[in-house]
């Protein structure tokens, strides 16, 4: 397989400008999240359909995917067809594409109204664009349901509450006469002398203060709600 560094992989559209597009057909790799939880996503869309290969976790089959998809453009669907989790979507199989971009949420709905989430990104705008420009489609705006809305805030709310209570609870525990041994104690030291500097109170108050930012930002959301952008065949 072609192996190219990273930097030469991607070849996401900088903008919405459709110029760009090849008549074959638009590639567009992206990654997601941080450290061992990291995933990676390739989108091909082409007039004949959109290939989709969603949260892969071995960096190195997605980088071997995507060069072999750019090194054969006319076989990149097939390409990635052959990956195991892979979905193909054709214009006749889909009813609605809709897409926010403060919400980062870009769906395809087939004709059952079943839908599919296409990992998020800011490469979902590069997606929406080469559908758009490639199936065309009636194209409305709708305002985001609280759904919609609110599920990304929930969950950033309940990894507040797991991560804030350990911190609260370390904070709580530590000792200003604790004398670390064993493998790592400096680092046990350290972490032990930071947990009692900051304390329980601070500590709540700091995780008080986002969870109270992320909860303003989903009212002001739910209040004012974000735009999508619909397609619709």
């Amino acid at each position: 397989m072609i192996s190219f560094p990273i930097s030469q992989l991607e070849t996401p559209l900088m903008t919405t400008d459709t110029s760009t597009l090849a008549p074959a057909g638009q590639l567009v790799s992206w990654e997601e999240g941080i450290g061992d939880d990291k995933k990676y996503s390739i989108a091909h869309v082409s007039p004949t359909g959109l290939v989709l290969v969603p949260k892969m976790k071995d960096y190195q089959q997605w980088q071997q995917a995507v060069a072999s998809a750019q090194a054969s453009p006319a076989e990149a669907p097939a390409v990635l067809q052959r990956l195991p989790k892979s979905k193909l979507f054709t214009p006749d199989q889909i009813s609605k594409v809709s897409y926010s971009k403060d919400l980062w949420q870009l769906y395809l709905f087939d004709r059952e109204q079943n839908r599919t989430k296409v990992p998020n990104g800011k490469e979902q705008e590069q997606v929406f664009a080469a559908i758009k420009h490639y199936w065309g489609g009636k194209e409305s705006e709708e305002e985001a349901d609280a759904w919609s809305v609110v599920q990304t805030p929930l969950f950033i709310l309940s990894v507040i509450a797991v991560i804030g209570g350990f911190f609260i609870w370390f904070c709580a525990i530590s000792e200003p006469n604790y004398e670390a041994s064993g493998r790592r104690s400096g680092m046990k030291q350290l972490l032990n002398s930071i947990g009692y500097t900051i304390g329980p109170v601070w500590m709540s108050v700091i995780v008080g203060t986002l969870a109270a930012i992320t909860l303003a930002s989903m009212i002001s959301q739910l209040i004012k709600r974000p735009v999508k952008e619909v397609l619709e065949y």
